[in-house]
């Protein structure tokens, strides 16, 4: 009986509350799908707030990357140019060297034809037909070689060989010029620079004395002996 008495009663409750709650359904259903939407969103934010955070790190790495290659690049170019004036300033100093070499080149170029003689000529003879030394001639030699050999510089000797006219053209040729060199031999091994030294064999030209007497011939059968001096040498003497 209670059982029936109360059936109505749950029967009316059910009714009631569906009657309550239906209209607060579709209610919670668009929460619901709104909840869902607002996630949906927010992951989407969220996935390309990440894709920008990877894009711009990864920008950022690649823009170091290239700053550094930059530096790498400035300080390479720093050293090429350190490198050019290193260089730049050798060949300057190159260049300064030559100038100087050239200077002092061109400075003894231009003294080659201000050399005068100095004093008189030195003669030593000779026997005819002979190119040997005597004693007297190697004493007048030695004191050539005395006056030039402590000299460094401004100075230079010229050899001239001569004949009487006892002979051929060609042996006197070729006997002056043995005289002649028979004398730089002396003269070099007494200390004497042989590139100071010039020498020519010139046969029975320019006598100094009359070939028709024995006097004479024996003069002319001599070898003379300058002493040439720049005058820059003789300028500081």
């Amino acid at each position: 009986m209670l059982a029936t008495l109360l059936m109505p009663g749950c029967i009316a409750t059910r009714k009631w509350t569906r009657k309550e709650i239906a209209p607060i359904g579709p209610r919670i259903t668009a929460t619901e799908t709104s909840i869902k939407e607002n996630a949906e969103r927010i992951d989407a934010v969220d996935r390309r707030a990440q894709q920008g955070i990877t894009a711009a790190t990864a920008a950022a790495a690649a823009a170091d990357t290239k700053a550094g290659q930059g530096i790498q690049a400035a300080q390479a170019a720093q050293t090429t140019a350190n490198t050019a004036q290193a260089n730049a300033a050798t060949a300057n100093q190159g260049v300064a060297r030559v100038d100087g070499r050239v200077g002092t080149l061109e400075t003894k170029v231009n003294s080659l034809d201000t050399y005068t003689v100095a004093g008189q000529p030195q003669s030593v003879v000779f026997k005819l037909g002979s190119a040997e030394l005597s004693d007297v001639a190697k004493m007048s030699l030695d004191g050539i070689a005395g006056q030039v050999s402590g000299q460094w510089s401004g100075w230079m000797l010229e050899i001239q060989g001569f004949t009487d006219s006892t002979g051929s053209e060609s042996t006197n040729a070729s006997l002056s010029q043995r005289r002649a060199e028979n004398v730089l031999r002396y003269l070099v091994s007494k200390n004497v620079p042989l590139f100071r030294i010039s020498i020519v064999g010139l046969g029975e030209a320019n006598p100094v004395a009359d070939n028709k007497t024995r006097q004479g011939r024996e003069q002319n059968r001599r070898v003379e002996v300058r002493t040439l001096r720049s005058a820059a040498a003789t300028s500081t003497n």
